[in-house]
């Protein structure tokens, strides 16, 4: 709902700390960027926030151990390899968080 999102908004480091802390639990060495509309500062209270994880760690077990800890609506979680990573960086302005 509309209330949630502007939380989410407003408190954007806060979660994206916890995206960082709960990936590197997971994998150590993962990366987490911020991409698309929210990156770009080009964002409104409707639009997703892109959350990209670099990790060797299957889609699944990232995205899950996320919504464990209130990482649902509205990020949407992108989990990929190093491999993948350079296909972004091609397409898309990246945000490094970790």
């Amino acid at each position: 709902d509309a209330k949630r999102r502007a939380e989410v908004f407003k408190n954007l480091n806060k979660y994206m700390q916890v995206i960082a802390e709960t990936v590197k639990e997971l994998d150590e060495d993962a990366e987490v960027y911020l991409f698309g509309s929210v990156a770009e500062g080009k964002h409104l209270l409707s639009s997703d926030i892109d959350v990209l994880v670099v990790t060797d760690e299957s889609p699944g077990k990232v995205i899950s151990m996320l919504w464990d800890r209130g990482i649902e609506d509205p990020f949407e979680i992108h989990v990929v390899t190093k491999e993948m990573l350079e296909l972004y960086k091609k397409r898309t302005k990246l945000l490094r968080i970790v």
